[in-house]
C-alpha cells in the first residue's frame, strides 16, 4: 500500500484527535475516509470535522469535509474533501479498508479489532497490543504524550481532565439533567466567572466557572443526559487561538501518520 493507492485508511472518530489524525494524512497524500456517530458529542467544533454529520460539511483550518452515503463515496471523487460516513463499522468494512485508525476516545472496547485491518492502531485508554489493536497510541499529556506502543498497553483514563493555565476539571462543564440546550454564547467569546453560557430546556442555566475563552460547546442538536461533557472554557483567554489545532492534538495526529509510515515502510 502506498501513500496514493486507492486503498483506504478509515479513522474512526471525527471529534479533535480524529480529526488532527485526518488532517495529517490528508495533507500527506493519503487516501482517507471519516466516520461519525449522529449527533456528534464532540466540544471543540471549531477544530473538528464531527459537524458534517448534522450539517452537512464543514472545514477545519482550510481542510473541507463533506458528509456522504457509503454508496455516494463508492461512486465518487474525493480528492479534494474529506468524506465523513456515518460510523456504520459492518458497511464500512466491505470498503476492505487497509488500515483503520480507531480515535473515538470511549476509553472501554470489548472487541478485538485486529482482523478489522492489516493494521489497526488504537488511541487512549482501553487499547492494548496484547487484546484489541496492532499499535496504541498514548494521549496522556506529559513525556509519553504520541509514543506509539507496539507491545503493551497506553496508560490507564484518570477521570481528571488534563491541566491548562492551572485549571483541570474546572474547565469542562458537564450536564446535570436531561433536555435540550440551548447556547448564548459561541466559542471564542470571553466570558466572565458566573456568566450564563446557556441553559437546558431554558431553565437551568450552565454557568462559566471562571472567567476565560470559550473553547468549546457542544452541538445543540445532542440531547442532554447527566454526565455529559457539554463545554470546555480556557482560563487562557485571548492568548488562544480555537480556530486551530491544540498542541496535544497536533502531536497526536502526527503521532498516527507516524503509525502508518512505520507500517508502510516495513510491508513494502
Amino acid at each position: 500500500m502506498s501513500i496514493n493507492s486507492n486503498n483506504v485508511i478509515w479513522i474512526r472518530g471525527a471529534g479533535e484527535i480524529g480529526s488532527a489524525v485526518a488532517i495529517s494524512l490528508f495533507k500527506s497524500g493519503f487516501n482517507i475516509l471519516l466516520s461519525e456517530i449522529n449527533p456528534p458529542l464532540a466540544i471543540r467544533r471549531t477544530v473538528t470535522f464531527s459537524d458534517a454529520i448534522v450539517d452537512s460539511e464543514t472545514s477545519v483550518m482550510g481542510i473541507h469535509s463533506k458528509h456522504m452515503e457509503i454508496d455516494q463515496y463508492e461512486n465518487g471523487n474525493q480528492s479534494s474533501f474529506i468524506p465523513l460516513l456515518l460510523d456504520t463499522p459492518d458497511e464500512i468494512l466491505t470498503l476492505s479498508p487497509k488500515i483503520v485508525i480507531d480515535a473515538r476516545m470511549i476509553k472501554t472496547y470489548n472487541e478485538d479489532f485486529r482482523d478489522w485491518a492489516d493494521l489497526f492502531v488504537g488511541y487512549g485508554p482501553g487499547f492494548s497490543t496484547y487484546s484489541n489493536c496492532h499499535v496504541c497510541i498514548e494521549t496522556m499529556r506529559g513525556h509519553y504524550l504520541g509514543k506509539l506502543v507496539t507491545d503493551g498497553t497506553t496508560k490507564m483514563d484518570t477521570g481528571v481532565p488534563g491541566a491548562l493555565g492551572g485549571e483541570s476539571s474546572r474547565r469542562v462543564i458537564y450536564a446535570k439533567n436531561m433536555g435540550t440546550i440551548i447556547w448564548h454564547c459561541t466559542i471564542g467569546d470571553m466570558v466572565e466567572e458566573g456568566q450564563c453560557l446557556g441553559s437546558i430546556n431554558n431553565t437551568i442555566p450552565i454557568k462559566a466557572p471562571f472567567s476565560g475563552m470559550v473553547r468549546g460547546l457542544i452541538h445543540p442538536s445532542v440531547s442532554m443526559t447527566p454526565g455529559l461533557k457539554v463545554a470546555d472554557i480556557d482560563p487562557r483567554g485571548a492568548d488562544i487561538d480555537y480556530n486551530q489545532l491544540s498542541d496535544k492534538a497536533r502531536s497526536l495526529g502526527r503521532a498516527g501518520l507516524e503509525a502508518v509510515l512505520i507500517y508502510l515502510n516495513n510491508h513494502s
